[in-house]
């Protein structure tokens, strides 16, 4: 039994070196360029800007029959054009893809780059496939 101990121990200081947290990599970000100014630069007039706004998109829908544009403005909007009907759907939470709905209960929910569902308050759900429309 005397062995029985130390072991004990060192199998136990073992498990707890183990979950131990990983210790952080090296800093290799660059020190600010001398001068005593931490004040950023500011950008370059001639430089286009990275934080673009988001462009609006236009997708042509083919809803098992039905044509449907749906005009997708990059801020949580879409205009839905079917039937000679235009509504304006926000933007939704969802489990997954984007969801936009509006108060009347019309739904318009994406799936992937060209797949949507289509729901309307007294019509058939509809399957999408769309296509973005050209320039």
């Amino acid at each position: 039994m005397r062995w029985f101990t130390p072991v004990l121990a060192t199998a136990i200081a073992l498990s707890l070196a183990a979950c131990s947290p990983a210790q952080a990599p090296p800093d290799d970000t660059v020190a600010p360029p001398a001068g005593g100014s931490t004040a950023e630069t500011p950008p370059d007039p001639e430089t286009p800007s990275t934080d673009a706004a988001p462009q609006p998109q236009v997708m042509h829908y083919d809803c098992e029959g039905t044509p449907v544009d749906a005009s997708f403005d990059g801020h949580g909007q879409v205009s839905v054009a079917v039937d000679g009907t235009t509504m304006v759907l926000r933007s939704d939470e969802a489990a997954s893809g984007a969801k936009y709905t509006d108060e009347a209960g019309n739904v318009l929910w994406t799936r992937g780059v060209n797949d949507a569902l289509l729901t309307r308050p007294d019509h058939p759900d509809r399957t999408c496939t769309g296509n973005p429309a050209s320039v």
